[in-house]
């Protein structure tokens, strides 16, 4: 029997967070950060983050993050929030029956939706009591800045026409997505994972989902999830569950992953937490994927995982913006980043055409038009890049239990 990991408690890791200097921050495995100064405001975030915190209980989760058990009143997001989000009554709507796909698609037989690991693994929190997973110095310090850490940068094709050629100055994020224009309260989808290799801290790929309004505007606002390879952020190369924000232009301080900033307020005890690892597809075997996705209610932005209520981005976080109401825009798909020529590979690493059990795909994309309901949703090619790199398949509204669905990648490479 394997012996039980027994973290630092609490108290002494804010001690040893207070004690640390710039110059031993410098030598933690994999640190970018770029001045003394930005350590010092990291440093300022984490012990500001913890203020007044004390864990009731601690644990190491199977993937080696430390998970504190707090008060649910001291909670960052409760804080900034007055409480910890509370589940709306019903769910998101659901495909009316008679819209429901009839002919079972026998590529379902060979799917799978596993809880997540730190589901299988989760306990039973004390009472009063919600799971964190802990902000460390050894995390933040992997990124040369605390605004780099929460750094999404903003896509080309949102602002321009599907197949139009990125400016010099976006280059650096690569797209195979089909994306629905609609006044919309979210949607949802069955999200494929694979675990494509990425270098660290140079790439990052992405399988996910956006609902977005504010082109026409002064400010580009999000709502969004998925999975991601991103070793900077997470110090391994598995994929995890991710969402993100902005309310502003992808701009730093205006736009944040999982629990940065406290703008996400969780439910208490959530069936799952962002940052969570996934179990991954098999290439000609089995198939994972979860059902996720948000819905505008409740004067909030709810992400839904597997049917589960997982928490809300609050209207208020928009600032009146445009996705305090609803978003204009649906969109799925992969997306990859680079900071060097060579780029990385999307999905699985295998092209659209290579089909089921060998590419990465989203299945029953579905949309919740502002008029109410579900409807499949109906995707025109949007963002995809041609060629070698990476390519897309859409069909809409397939007659089958796959509904409308996608398949998307490929290798990458240079150049892309």
């Amino acid at each position: 029997m394997t012996a039980e990991l027994s973290p630092q408690p609490l108290d002494a890791f804010l001690r040893s967070v207070a004690s640390t200097t710039y110059e031993e921050a410098r030598r933690l495995p994999g640190a970018a950060v770029a001045s003394a100064r930005d350590f010092d405001e990291i440093q300022a975030y984490v012990m500001d983050l913890y203020a007044g915190v004390n864990a009731v209980e601690s644990y190491v989760e199977t993937d080696g993050q430390v998970v504190d058990c707090i008060p649910e009143d001291a909670h960052p997001a409760a804080r900034r929030w007055g409480g910890l989000a509370v589940a709306p009554d019903q769910g998101p709507p659901q495909l009316a029956e008679s819209d429901e796909p009839m002919t079972p698609d026998p590529r379902s037989r060979d799917t799978v939706s596993p809880p997540p690991p730190d589901v299988l693994t989760a306990r039973t929190a004390p009472a009063g009591t919600t799971p964190l997973y802990r902000t460390t110095l050894s995390a933040l310090c992997r990124f040369p800045n605390l605004a780099a850490s929460s750094a999404k940068e903003r896509p080309h094709d949102l602002t321009a026409s599907a197949g139009t050629e990125a400016p010099a100055a976006a280059l650096g994020k690569r797209y195979a997505t089909g994306e629905q224009t609609l006044p919309c309260l979210g949607g949802a989808s069955r999200v494929n994972v694979w675990s494509p290799f990425a270098a660290a801290s140079n790439q990052s790929t992405f399988s996910q989902q956006w609902y977005y309004a504010g082109l026409e505007g002064p400010f580009l606002q999000t709502v969004e999830c998925g999975w991601h390879v991103d070793i900077t952020r997470y110090g391994d190369a598995a994929p995890h569950f991710f969402i993100f924000t902005t309310r502003r232009n992808y701009e730093a301080s205006h736009s944040f992953y999982n629990l940065e900033g406290q703008v996400f307020q969780p439910v208490s005890n959530p069936y799952v937490r962002p940052g969570v690892p996934l179990a991954v597809s098999q290439s000609g075997g089995t198939q994972v994927e979860y059902k996720m996705g948000f819905y505008f209610t409740n004067n909030a932005w709810w992400l839904y995982f597997d049917d589960h209520a997982i928490g809300c981005y609050p209207a208020a976080w928009f600032d009146n913006g445009p996705m305090a109401t609803n978003a204009t825009r649906a969109k799925f798909g992969g997306e990859v980043g680079t900071l060097i020529t060579q780029w990385p590979p999307m999905g699985s690493g295998a092209h659209a055409s290579a089909g089921f059990r060998q590419a990465a795909y989203q299945r029953v994309a579905t949309v919740n038009p502002v008029s109410g309901g579900a409807a499949h949703a109906t995707l025109s090619e949007a963002g995809s890049v041609s060629g070698p790199c990476y390519s897309l398949q859409i069909t809409n509204n397939s007659g089958s239990d796959w509904g409308s669905y996608l398949f998307f990648g490929g290798p990458g490479g240079d150049p892309c």
